[in-house]
């Protein structure tokens, strides 16, 4: 009985061995609605690694168990699960996914299917903007979308960040996009939306799509929409990064025996003629020398963090999301750093049938320690601390033996020639130390919505909201150096502005299909604005008690300085968008939009705008079944008008001013002023718009193509025009509308997307071309001041605005002979001077011979994202650049033009002139030349072009986490900006402005004046969901 109960066990097992014995099953895959074979698709054997991929008939084979699962996926299509019954041969066919295909994607007020859309838009998703670790939302967009140029002011933690879509629209006013958060404009509550909290950011870049933003959209819309909960199980996140930062390439400076050997170099060329003789440096002092590279001394390897928390989850009614985030940063150079914490709180229900709500609520509080990084030297405490890094000589340390900052040469040596010696700089890593300027922004942004279904298939939808923001800056200057000649008297500067905007906007919907074929989509809507402000400033000096406990407005010894100002302004719109189309085939769309805004006098406050646009989807023909590669192929057109309204408040009115003193009798009085001229025949700045695309997808959406071509005029500029001192106006301009500004370009968007059995991979390139022109402006203006009284850009009719307009370099005087042949450019002129070219022919160089040499607006811009995963490893690398624009380096005007005794760099150093034939590029060492071979000239302007390796991405997600509760775990190591393949000589090609006046703008962008460079980054990153 024994032996046979064994026996019939024996039996068993060995039956069930052969029954899990793998078996070989093939079959095909095929579209379930057209019957063609799939190319591409994952048969994966569940809960084993087994797999397979379809050929090129739509054929797999594959190695499974009977009565196993096989889990086939295919881009586009639903996932279907099959189990095996012992079927050798298997046809299966996918159902297309009709959620993937009708993705849909924020446009204005609404949202529409992708398939449906006719203007040229974009989109970035959460999963590329939480790549990068950055401070501000405005960056995840760099190099994500063709068209869209982002680049960082300077590199300084919590910079301001310039975004540029399709060009440059304005010559004085904002060409900054507008901001759309979960439907509601914003203004400076976004510096306080950590990137972390975004879900999508789309970009609507032509009139089809901008339109509906009427007056507000000459410069693009960016539409935000951050993130919130999913129906299901709650869920706890936590996202981490820690890292550090490193600075980039650093110029090359001349080290103290360099620099003396100029020095003595130029001494004894100038003492040749020159009757005031310089001294020579002793060749036998150097050993005695220090040699500093103050450059290095400003920098520091700085490290950063930030913590993410959030709470989501709900069910089929109510879905919310809680977060918390903080983020600390310090910054390359010394004493700078940002913080910043953010709370949100989204939720949104379906209270019944016909009614959904949703409440939005965020908060954030930032704090930003700032060192000038960019200036011009004339002001406070002496400009950028890179500027004067890149100045101080050598020889000078940074500290006396008992810890004191050493300012002028003669607190070290003992003796004042040194200070003619080694130059009187300031002491830049003093400059770090001694800044104290703060900026604390504190926001609040609320945003609530009612949607309400009604008979007859309409839809009523409220979106309600408040954008606040208040900016707490304050500087005290204090006072150091050799007998305090570093700020002459202490003081102290506070400002406190605060701005407050509330929206409303009201949309009804309508949709309706007839016969079938016809379907018919109008928007009605009206919208109101109002933006209101509050600043108050507030200044003292003389602080007799500089104790930081002491350091407040009323404790100084000189009479405190208040003054405050109130503005506000409103719009109130009305608008309408149609949308027809016959089968999803042709398509027609119109916008509308009548906006009424106070900036304006009355009669010229009300304006219209409005596009119109096409499409057709051209593979819902039949003759394209006979072309099966293309899998969608999309023609679309369309032309608008749209405006910008955003000129200086109250530009309509004359003003008035007090503080303006008038002498009587000998004694000067305070009085006030007219500080405006009004124009109350201002108008709108319109830009009209033409866009033509196409969107091309192959392989059944694996490869995908989209093409635009746009052209848009701004007409109508407003512009400050020079007014006579005869008028008797403290300010010598008034706003008036004239002149056109021509953008065009091509916009390009490429990927491919490849899935393998374990894994797959993605390629995404994006490129735009642009040409700036200005089509009418009467008169020129000058901006980007580069030396007293010198300019470097010049914007005119027929040239990009803020165009380098310079003298042209043709070389350099080798000998006697070439300078007498040459034009006349000077009585002192010697070989070893820079040459310039005579541009109008008359045999002599002067202002007549500057011209246009370009300009700092990008050409080309592109982005290249290569990213793919297999198995549970992720690797991505992301690629940006930007070509054809120029940087004026003013920084190089002063270190390679033999300034003040000041260093000079290691390139003229080894490239200067010496005599004939040694060098065409960089001039003799003389002080006495300065004034021939230091001109605003093509001397210092250089091609700011480059390509920078943005991201180096590698993570790993841990398998076999869920039995402890984990849903996902992930780590990773990411690089940011680890490579720069650039020809320029400064710190970083990607600076945008000169900050040298912030009212020049766009009109004096590439301006080098020691900006703060972008930081190499290193993070340690860890996502975990439970």
């Amino acid at each position: 009985m024994r032996k046979t109960i064994v026996l019939t066990l024996l039996s068993c097992f060995s039956w069930l061995s052969y029954a899990q014995t793998p078996a070989e099953v093939k079959g095909i895959v095929q579209d379930a609605t057209t019957g063609e074979p799939l190319i591409g698709v994952n048969i994966l054997v569940e809960g084993t690694q087994a797999g397979s991929v379809t050929g090129l008939d739509g054929d797999f084979t594959i190695s499974a168990p009977p009565k196993s699962t096989i889990r086939v996926s295919y881009i586009g299509y639903k996932v279907q699960m099959i189990q095996l019954k012992g079927e050798s041969f298997l046809t299966i066919r996918l159902e297309p996914d009709t959620k993937l295909i009708d993705e849909v994607v924020v446009v204005g007020y609404t949202v529409q299917k992708k398939r449906d859309v006719l203007g040229a838009i974009s989109k970035v998703e959460s999963a590329e903007i939480g790549k990068i670790p950055v401070a501000t939302s405005q960056q995840a967009l760099q190099g994500r979308i063709a068209g869209v140029n982002v680049a960082a002011q300077t590199g300084a933690p919590g910079a301001p960040v310039s975004v540029r879509i399709r060009g440059v629209n304005s010559i004085s006013l904002s060409n900054d996009p507008l901001y759309i958060v979960d439907g509601i404009p914003v203004e400076g509550a976004l510096n306080n939306i950590s990137p972390n909290e975004i879900e999508s950011m789309t970009v609507l870049k032509d009139a089809s799509s901008a339109a509906i933003y009427g007056s507000r959209a000459t410069n693009g819309v960016v539409l935000i929409t951050t993130k919130n909960g999913k129906s299901g199980d709650s869920k706890i996140s936590y996202n981490m990064q820690l890292g550090f930062q490193e600075h980039g390439k650093l110029t090359k400076m001349a080290t103290t025996e360099q620099y003396i050997s100029m020095y003595n170099e130029a001494a004894s060329a100038d003492n040749a003629t020159s009757v005031v003789k310089r001294a020579l440096i002793e060749g036998s002092w150097v050993k005695d020398f220090p040699n500093v590279n103050h450059l290095e001394e400003i920098f520091r390897t700085a490290p950063f963090q930030s913590h993410e928390l959030s709470v989501s989850g709900g069910n089929e009614t109510t879905q919310f999301l809680i977060s918390g985030i903080h983020f600390i940063q310090d910054g390359i150079i010394n004493t700078t750093n940002f913080t910043r914490t953010n709370l949100r709180s989204n939720i949104s229900s379906q209270l019944k049938k016909w009614l959904k709500t949703g409440l939005n609520i965020s908060g954030g509080i930032s704090n930003n320690r700032l060192v000038s990084s960019s200036g011009d030297g004339f002001a406070g405490e002496g400009g950028s601390v890179v500027r004067y890094a890149l100045f101080r000589n050598p020889a000078i340390p940074v500290y006396s033996n008992t810890g004191e900052f050493i300012d002028l040469p003669s607190e070290y040596y003992g003796n004042s020639v040194y200070n003619s010696f080694f130059g009187d700089g300031y002491n830049p890593v003093g400059l770090t130390e001694n800044t104290d300027r703060t900026k604390k922004i504190k926001t609040l942004m609320a945003s609530g919505n009612v949607l309400i279904s009604l008979p007859a298939d309409l839809t009523l939808k409220t979106t309600a909201g408040i954008d606040y923001n208040n900016t707490l800056f304050r500087e005290y200057n204090k006072t150091w150096g050799s007998a305090n000649r570093i700020n002459g008297t202490n003081g102290l500067s506070v400002s406190s502005v605060e701005n407050l905007n509330w929206s409303i906007n009201s949309t009804l919907n309508h949709s309706i299909t007839l016969g079938e074929v016809h379907n018919l989509t109008t928007m009605a809507g009206a919208e109101a604005i109002k933006n209101s402000g509050y600043g108050m400033y507030g200044s003292e000096s003389e602080f007799l008690n500089t104790d930081p406990g002491f350091l407040y407005l009323g404790l100084g010894s000189s009479k405190t300085r208040v003054t405050q100002s109130v503005w506000e302004s409103t719009l109130v719109s009305f608008f309408a968008n149609t949308s027809y189309n016959f089968n999803q085939k042709y398509y027609l769309s119109g916008i509308l939009r009548h906006d009424g805004s106070s900036r304006f006098s009355k009669g010229n406050q009300w304006g219209t705008f409005y596009s119109v646009s096409g499409g057709w989807n051209v593979e819902t023909e039949e003759f394209m079944k006979e072309i099966p590669a293309i899998y969608k192929l999309k023609l679309r057109a369309g032309y608008g008008s749209i405006g910008n309204q955003n000129i200086p408040l109250y530009s309509y009115t004359d003003r008035y001013g007090y503080n303006f003193y008038y002498t009587f009798g000998g004694q000067s009085y305070n009085g006030y002023a007219q500080t405006q001229l009004g124009n109350d025949k201002l108008k709108w700045e319109t830009s009209n718009q033409f866009n033509v695309g196409a969107d091309v997808e192959l392989l059944k959406g694996e490869l995908g193509l989209t093409l635009d071509y746009y052209y848009k005029i701004t007409n109508d500029m407003l512009l400050p025009a020079s007014l006579p001192p005869s008028i008797g106006n403290a300010a010598p301009f008034q706003i008036n509308s004239d002149g056109n500004i021509l953008n065009t370009g091509i916009d390009v968007e490429i990927f491919y997307r490849k899935n393998f059995r374990d894994g797959g991979f993605n390629i995404s390139l994006n490129g735009g071309y642009l040409k700036n022109k200005v089509l009418k402006l009467d008169n020129p203006y000058f901006a980007g001041r580069v030396d007293t009284g010198v300019f470097a850009t010049r914007t005119e009719q027929g040239y990009p605005i803020g165009s380098f307009f310079l003298y042209e370099m043709a070389g350099i005087f080798q000998n006697d002979l070439d300078v007498l042949t040459s034009a006349y450019q000077g009585n002192n002129i010697k070989p070893g001077d820079v040459k310039y070219v005579d541009q109008n022919e008359d045999n002599i160089i002067d202002a007549r011979d500057r011209t246009f040499l370009g300009s700092a607006i990008p050409k080309i811009t592109t982005g290249l994202t290569l990213s793919g995963n297999y198995k549970n490893f992720d690797l991505s690398m992301f690629f940006q650049g930007a070509f054809g624009q120029k940087i004026f380096s003013q920084v190089n005007y002063d270190i390679e033009g033999f300034y003040r005794g000041f260093n000079v760099t290691e390139r003229y150093y080894r490239e200067h002139w010496t005599g004939e034939g040694s060098s065409n590029t960089q001039p003799r060492a003389s002080w006495a030349a300065k004034s021939n071979n230091v001109k605003a000239s093509s001397r210092f302007l250089e091609d700011g072009s480059y390509l920078r390796l943005k991201n180096l991405q590698l993570g790993y997600s841990l398998p076999g986490t869920k039995k402890y509760g984990i849903d996902n775990l992930r780590v990773y190591l990411s690089g940011t900006n680890l490579l720069t393949f650039t020809g320029y000589s400064g710190l970083d090609p990607e600076m945008t402005v000169s900050t040298n006046s912030a009212g020049e703008g766009d009109l004096a962008n590439g301006i080098d004046w020691g900006t703060y460079p972008v930081a190499m980054t290193f993070t340690f990153g860890i996502n975990l969901t439970f």
